[in-house]
Order: structure tokens, then C-alpha cells, then sequence
């Protein structure tokens, strides 16, 4: 391979992406008197090799050592904290999620489908689940965090080099390639009473140069403690009085509380807390007490001295981090057949398993019940007569609350990758090939416990599996509501149920990409890349069949079965115009088997104006193929509540049904950049970047209201007899429309002191605009995601001898609370009787701590404190009403030590 030297600018510039890693990218040759030449490399966001990492796109990149030095236990975390990372993205604290234990990453906030995350320049297969019903992404979860050598985002549109979901740009997780001797390290993590431990080995066998091969392999592995919501000091209770914008929310009645009728069948406002109340975790609260603690207003006819109700706390039913096992293997096997060719083989494996609990089954609740019109909600309110099911009153009676003796609702999820790649460098006259075949499947196996059956209650309350009204009168039951700990094991085995959901997910590919340099211009040779691919996509979500009948109460269901072929071809050339002016344009076309064909071009220009200061601009078009839950054969039924303009109901209960659209189309973008890079001195250096994406054609489904507005009778199914809606069909469109532009800053000043190298990194993501279908939602949590204006890092680094550590800080500024209205005191504690909803959820800063002492040449130790002033999130209801906290982006752990130790040999 041709080696050319190295410019100084080029060199300069790598510091102002916080790289500090000239040295380890870009590989010296042996001899000490060739440390100036080096080889071509490529970066992420072209296929052209070069000597100069400085693309035309803003690249950002995440070293190994910056990935120890923010002291957090895995590659998720330190993504979920980058400051481009603008909300929407979904990690393990989102417990009742439709992929639970998963983690993605939504660079931009426009979601987890718009981020193309790949491992070492190539994709490898989604999570078997979907989040969000259609978002399909890799789950960051199954990266073994010690096989990490460097993460590079690129920050702009990239589907003129990679294809589809790169939209928002590209996450490229490059592997540990090469390692010699051998390295074991463990890790240890304490927080809110719970510990996190983590061991990894390392192990490099060969010298390529030396012996033409080399294998390298390394260990993962991860276990944490499960953490409820009751553990951390944020959910220690549900009553949030003494933080900002929250309230006491704690449940009034779901240890279980019986609500009299009166004599017509309405309800009365006389309330009964059930006699095992303290048996089951609850508290007997009077009504004086419900309004002292804030959870009834003085006014309420609610609030009679003689009302009882048996409140519960369930944060201690919720999990706010699963319990999870993590266990992983990267290895890699490289072989010189030549000079001009050399192989290597690739193999990835773990697994991932995660526990999580949440409350127990809610005794009014509905299950999906099949009819002639239809999958119908069939909701379980029933009337009480005296005695029956424990009902103390006289008259007839509801209940409400959790099933509390039945326990929580457990989910156990273990998700097990494989990846495989066997490739071949060769040189054939000027051209550089690179090609390769591999395999990568991820496979899902879900077990949910502890879930109440509409038979079982059907059986136990004697009440007709048929849709209601009438709302049926239960005279007897074997299942006591009111001295539920006297219920025998036997009745409460009937009700229960575990329920399984499968999923496989898989992705089979064969490509090739080759570069070379064509004819010199006045900068120097032309570079040109091409390439070509061909991929197969598989997804089957399988969910158990019982739950499919509609057995399973409050439980809808998904189903995907689908498959899609994918060939593309591309081209790249760099054009060096002059030595300070580089032009460079892609093109790309991709054709699939369901939808069709896109094409998507790519132009950049980069101006050296002066040795000090770098100008550059990108502009590109976009594509996002519809993901195989929205254009495949699937299905989606849970319920939803509309209002009728037939009948004139209101806020009826409805079983919605999402299906797959095979005549959905890409959705398509435009993306523009510009930027500078300014460094006066080696030791000082900052960057500037504007971003604009216009994204239209956004694959969503209207609103279960709209179709019912329309009234097509093929859409809205009603009952033959009531008249009454039934079922509402909706599929996936192309519809929306998301227009979001801001900037991003990037400093870096280093300056060397007679004890040591002090070195300050910033990086900084500024929102201006974030448009849905024209309304401006940035800076509030009203949009499809929670849009911050600012979020922003600031790290100090500290280098003396064997001294290496870091302080940081991480800022995510206030944002409109959009989601909640006005009023939501005015029913509350008396005390906020007049005080209208906080208008902002504040503002966020955490401040993080890590260190590093070389003790001898072989062994190491480090110690760290992520969040050392336990800052606890802001409360946000609007954007979760159980978990009272906007867990996309917020962590809710307070403060945590690390410690670890490291050997090498």
C-alpha cells in the first residue's frame, strides 16, 4: 500500500474531535525513521482511504481511554450521555417497554430507526423486538463493552455511503482488532444499595509482520443487581412534594378498596378499604389523611371522615433497572497469504438477560375477547352483592386495585447474538479490495409471569366471557377480594398464567468495496471508491398463542413475519482541486425486494483558508426503508379509547389494531452541514458545525379518532346489534414530516505544566428548530420525543506520570412542560390549591469523577464517582405518569462508585 507523509494540518485537526488518539488510528510504520509516514486509513463516512482523517463530514470520535475515563460500566451509558444524543432514546429503565432490555441510541431525537449503528463499518442484525410497535435498531446491550477499541459518530447524513436508517447519522463501534499478551481486568460498582460487577480477558496470540498471523480474543463479563424504583433516593416514595413539579403519587386504592352502588347502580361516593390491606403491603388511609398527604382535594365529597382507603406505594413493585447478566466473546483470526492478500475471520457471541418486575395484575382491566364483528375489548367491571367476593357493604359494590396477593408481574428476557464474518484485503494493480460474508442473527426468548386470565377470573366471579354492558352482578366467588390472603394457592393458580414471546431477527450479506487513486490533480490524486452489497433480512415476533385468544388480561399482542432481499452498488470520488480546496461526491443506489428502488447522492467540499483554520459543508439525500414490522405481514391489538359520532359515547373502550402496509414507501431526506475548524496553536482547538435535516415522508399511522371521524365501514368494525364500535383498523402511511437544524461546538485546549499535561474538552449540541408536521417542539416535551435545547459536556483531564484522571460535568437545560395542563394541582394537595403546573422541567447537571494509578508496568487500578452530588432527575409526569421521569434520558440512579483493577502481562 502506497504510504504518503502526513500534513501537519491534518494532524492538528484530529485533537478538535477530543480523539487523542493520532498515535493509536493512524498505524506508524516500525522504523523510527519513518515516524512520519504512515499509512491510509478509513474513516467513518467514506470509503476512501486517505492520510487525512479530517473528512469533509464532522466525524466525532470516542477513544477507548475517553470510554474509561467517564466512568461508566458500559457502551450504552456513554452513548446515552453524548450531547448529539437529543432524546428518544430508550434504554433498560424503560421496564414496561415493547423491547425490554434492550438500548438504542437517537442521535438528533429523531428516533432509534434514524441512527445506523454498525461494527466496524458493517451492519449486523436489529433486536428481535421493535420498539415502539416499528422502530427496529441494534441493541447497544449486546456489545461487549472490553472488545471496544473507538466509537466514531458520524454527525450527518450518510445514506449516499451506507444506505438506509442513516438519516441522523451513523454509530460505528470499531472492534479490537490485534492485541498481544494478555490483559484480565474487574470492575466494581456500588449505588443505592446495589452493586454491579465486571470482569473481562484479553488475549493476543502472532505477529502479523513477523509470523503473517495473528488471533486475538477477548471476555465480557457483566452482572448488576436488579434496582426497584423504592431503592433509589428519586423513588424512595411516590411522594414527590419536595421536588419541582411533583406531587404525591402514590395510588389512593391499589392495595384494594370497595367503592359502594347506590340504589340506582351508580356510584356512590362511600369507600371501604379491604380488611387484609396491611396484609398486602397497604396503608388504611381516611379520607382527612388522603387530603392531608395530598392525594384528594379538601373539597371532594371524597374526603368524608368516614371513607377509608387501603393506599399502596408501588414503587417497590417497579423495577427502575433490571437485574441483568451479560456475557460476551469478540475473537478474530488474521492470515498473509501474500503481500498483495491477507484473511481474516471474525466471531462475535453473548448473551443478555434481564429480570424486571412491575405491579400485579389490576382487577379492572380488559382482555381482548373474540366476537363476529371482531377482536372487542372485554372489560372485567363487575358488581359486587352484598358478602360476595368479601363485599362489605349492605349493598352492591365495586372493587378497585391490584390483585396484590397474586405478586408482580415478572418478565424474564434473555436475548442471545451471533455474528459471523469471514473476509479478504487484497491488492489487484492500484486497486485496494475489501470483501467479505457473514451472518448475524439475534434470537429472543421472553417469559412473562404472573398473568391474570380471563378464564381464570371468568371461572372464579362466575361472570360471561361476552362484551358488556350490562355490567354483570357476581352473587358468589372462590376468590375473597377482601381477605385475599385467606384465598387458597390452588384458586390463585387457576387465574394465573406465564406467557411466552419469541423472536428471531436476522441479517445474511456478501459485499465488496474497492479504492484506488486515479489521475493527479493540482492537490494531489483523485481518490475513487466503489463498492456493491447484497443483504437478507428475516424477522419473525412470535407471541404465545394463548395470549393471541385474548386470555391474557391487559395485554395486547404483536406478530411479525416478514423478509426482504436488498442489493445496492455505489461509488465515491475525492477531487483535491487545488492543495487547499478537496471536493468530494457518492452516489448511491439501493433496490429491495418490498418497497423499491432509491437513489441517494452525496457533495462536500472542504477549504483549507489559511494553516490555522478548516471550513467544510456536506449536503445529501436521505433514505429510511420501511422496517419489516411496518411493510411486512404484522400485527399490533391493544386498546385505545375514542369517542363515537354515531352513538354520541364518549371515551369508549376499543381493541386498535395496527397492520403492516406492503404499499409503503422510503422515507426520504435532505441533509445539510457546514462547519469550521479553527486551530491557532497545537495546544488549541475548536469547531463549529451547522446541521439541518429535512425528513418527510414519515412512516406513522393516522389516529385511531381520525379513521373513526371518516367512518369507513371497513376500517371501523361496529357490534350488529348495539351499533356500538368494536374494532378499528388502522395500518402504517407515509405522513409525517420532521424539519430539525442547530449546531454543534467542539473545543479542546491543552496546556503542559511542570507536574503534568492539563487538557479541556467541550462538546456542546444546540437545538434551534425541531418542527412535527409544522408545530415547533423544541425546547418542551410536547413532540413524538423530549427536544432539550442545550445538552453539553465539559471534561478536565489530568496526566502526570502514573497519574491519569478526569472531571466532568453534564448539562441538559430546562425544557417546557407541554404535556401536562394547567390545572394538575388544583385537585391535589390543598396546600397547591392555587398554584398552577410548573411550565418547565428543570434543568439537569451532573458532575462525575474518575482516576487512574499505574502502580507498577503490569497492574493498575482506578476508582470513579459518576453523579458524586446524587442529582436526582426531574420529575416529569407528562412524559411518564408511572415512572414520574423522562427515562430516555435521564438516569435514575443518583450517585455511584466505581472500582477496578487491571493486569497485563
Amino acid at each position: 500500500m502506497k504510504e504518503i507523509k502526513r500534513k501537519k494540518l491534518p494532524s492538528a485537526l484530529v485533537q478538535v474531535l477530543g480523539a487523542s488518539v493520532a498515535a493509536s488510528v493512524i498505524a506508524t510504520t516500525a522504523h523510527a525513521q519513518q515516524a512520519q509516514r504512515v499509512e491510509k486509513i478509513e474513516v467513518t463516512g467514506s470509503n476512501i482511504k486517505r492520510v487525512d482523517q479530517e473528512t469533509v463530514a464532522p466525524v466525532e470520535i470516542i477513544t477507548r481511554e475517553q470510554i474509561e475515563r467517564t466512568g461508566q460500566a458500559t457502551v450504552a451509558e456513554v452513548l446515552r450521555n453524548i450531547p448529539a444524543n437529543t432524546g428518544g432514546s430508550y434504554g433498560e429503565n424503560f421496564a414496561n417497554s415493547f423491547a425490554s432490555g434492550s438500548a438504542g441510541i437517537s442521535l438528533r431525537g429523531l428516533g432509534q430507526k434514524t441512527t445506523l449503528v454498525l461494527l466496524n463499518g458493517r451492519r449486523t442484525a436489529g433486536y428481535g423486538f421493535a420498539q415502539n410497535l416499528q422502530d427496529s435498531f441494534v441493541d447497544l446491550n449486546s456489545i461487549p463493552t472490553s472488545a471496544v477499541e473507538r466509537i466514531e459518530i458520524l454527525k450527518d447524513g450518510a445514506s449516499a455511503i451506507y444506505g438506509s436508517d442513516a438519516i441522523a447519522g451513523v454509530v460505528n463501534i470499531i472492534l479490537r482488532k490485534d492485541y498481544k499478551g494478555v490483559e484480565i481486568s474487574g470492575q466494581t460498582g456500588y449505588y443505592e444499595g446495589k452493586h454491579d460487577y465486571r470482569f473481562n480477558a484479553t488475549a493476543g496470540w502472532g505477529d502479523l509482520a513477523r509470523d503473517r498471523w495473528s488471533a486475538f480474543a477477548t471476555f465480557d463479563y457483566y452482572k448488576r443487581d436488579q434496582v426497584l424504583l423504592s431503592d433509589t433516593d428519586f423513588g424512595a416514595s411516590r411522594d414527590y412534594r419536595q421536588l419541582a413539579g411533583g406531587r404525591n403519587f402514590r395510588s389512593l386504592t391499589a392495595g384494594g378498596t370497595w367503592r359502594q352502588l347506590n340504589a340506582n347502580g351508580t356510584l356512590s361516593n362511600n369507600f371501604r378499604a379491604i380488611t387484609d390491606c396491611a396484609a398486602v403491603g397497604g396503608t388504611v388511609l381516611t379520607g382527612p389523611q388522603a387530603v392531608e398527604q395530598g392525594l384528594l382535594a379538601a373539597t371532594s365529597a371524597q374526603a368524608a371522615a368516614g371513607n377509608t382507603f387501603c393506599s399502596k406505594d408501588v414503587n417497590s413493585q417497579l423495577s427502575a433497572l433490571p437485574k441483568t447478566e451479560r456475557t460476551g466473546l469478540i475473537s478474530r483470526f488474521t492470515k498473509e497469504f501474500s503481500a498483495n492478500a491477507t484473511g481474516y475471520v471474525e466471531l462475535g457471541l453473548s448473551r443478555v438477560e434481564n429480570y424486571q418486575v412491575f405491579t400485579p395484575p389490576v382487577w379492572v382491566t380488559t382482555a381482548l375477547q373474540p366476537t363476529a364483528a371482531g377482536l372487542r375489548p372485554f372489560a372485567y367491571t363487575a358488581n359486587f352483592a352484598p358478602g360476595a367476593a368479601g363485599n362489605p357493604f349492605s349493598t352492591n359494590a365495586r372493587f378497585a386495585g391490584n390483585l396484590q396477593n397474586f405478586g408482580t408481574r415478572d418478565q424474564n428476557t434473555v436475548s442471545d447474538t451471533l455474528r459471523v464474518l469471514a473476509g479478504l484485503t487484497y491488492t489487484v494493480r492500484s486497486w485496494d479490495f475489501d470483501s467479505a460474508v457473514g451472518y448475524s442473527r439475534n434470537e429472543i426468548s421472553q417469559d412473562n409471569f404472573n398473568r391474570a386470565t380471563k378464564t381464570g377470573i371468568s371461572n372464579a366471579f362466575g361472570i360471561s366471557s361476552a362484551p358488556q354492558p350490562p355490567v354483570p352482578l357476581v352473587t358468589s366467588s372462590t376468590l375473597n377480594l377482601d381477605r385475599p390472603t385467606q384465598t387458597p394457592d390452588s384458586v390463585r393458580d387457576a387465574i394465573r398464567a406465564d406467557v411466552k414471546r419469541d423472536a428471531t431477527s436476522e441479517l445474511k450479506f456478501i459485499d465488496t468495496k474497492a479504492s484506488t487513486e486515479l489521475w493527479k490533480m493540482a492537490g494531489g490524486p483523485v481518490g475513487l471508491a466503489i463498492g456493491g452489497e447484497f443483504r437478507n433480512e428475516k424477522l419473525s415476533d412470535r407471541p404465545d398463542t394463548f395470549a393471541q385468544t385474548g386470555e391474557v388480561l391487559g395485554q395486547g399482542i404483536t406478530a411479525t413475519e416478514g423478509k426482504r432481499d436488498n442489493y445496492a452498488v455505489y461509488a465515491e470520488m475525492s477531487l483535491p482541486i487545488t492543495r487547499s480546496l478537496e471536493a468530494s461526491i457518492a452516489g448511491r443506489y439501493d433496490h429491495y425486494s418490498d418497497y423499491g428502488n432509491s437513489t441517494t447522492p452525496k457533495a462536500g467540499i472542504k477549504f483549507k483558508a489559511s494553516d490555522s483554520l478548516l471550513l467544510r459543508a456536506n449536503w445529501g439525500k436521505g433514505f429510511r426503508a420501511p422496517t419489516l414490522p411496518e411493510i411486512s405481514p404484522s400485527v399490533a391489538t391493544f386498546f385505545v379509547q375514542v369517542n363515537d359520532p354515531v352513538t354520541g359515547a364518549s371515551n369508549v373502550q376499543i381493541s386498535g389494531v395496527f397492520a403492516g402496509n406492503p404499499s409503503l414507501e422510503a422515507e426520504k431526506s435532505t441533509s445539510t452541514t457546514a462547519g469550521l475548524i479553527f486551530e491557532p496553536s497545537p495546544n488549541f482547538s475548536v469547531g463549529l458545525n451547522y446541521y439541518r435535516i429535512d425528513w418527510k415522508n414519515i412512516v406513522a399511522s393516522p389516529s385511531f379518532q381520525s379513521i373513526v371521524d371518516e367512518g369507513d365501514p371497513a376500517r371501523v368494525i361496529r357490534d350488529p346489534v348495539t351499533n356500538g364500535i368494536v374494532t378499528v383498523f388502522s395500518n402504517y402511511i407515509n405522513v409525517n414530516q420532521t424539519l430539525t437544524e442547530g449546531y454543534d461546538l467542539e473545543a479542546r485546549y491543552r496546556m503542559n505544566m511542570g507536574a503534568g499535561r492539563l487538557t479541556a474538552r467541550a462538546n456542546v449540541s444546540y437545538v434551534d428548530k425541531f418542527e412535527e408536521n409544522g408545530t415547533n417542539v423544541v425546547g418542551t416535551n410536547g413532540g413524538t420525543n423530549t427536544i432539550p435545547r442545550v445538552r453539553s459536556q465539559l471534561a478536565l483531564d489530568w496526566d502526570s506520570g502514573p497519574l491519569a484522571a478526569t472531571a466532568a460535568a453534564n448539562y441538559i437545560r430546562h425544557y417546557r412542560q407541554d404535556l401536562l395542563v394547567g390545572s394538575f394541582f388544583t385537585v391535589q394537595d390543598p396546600r397547591f390549591q392555587n398554584q398552577v403546573y410548573p411550565d418547565q422541567v428543570p434543568s439537569y447537571v451532573t458532575y462525575d469523577i474518575f482516576a487512574k494509578y499505574q502502580l507498577t508496568k503490569n497492574l493498575s487500578i482506578s476508582g470513579s464517582i459518576v453523579n458524586f452530588t446524587n442529582q436526582l432527575p426531574p420529575v416529569d409526569v407528562g412524559f411518564s405518569s408511572t415512572f414520574n421521569y423522562d427515562f430516555s434520558m435521564y438516569d435514575p440512579r443518583g450517585r455511584q462508585f466505581r472500582l477496578g483493577v487491571t493486569w497485563k502481562m
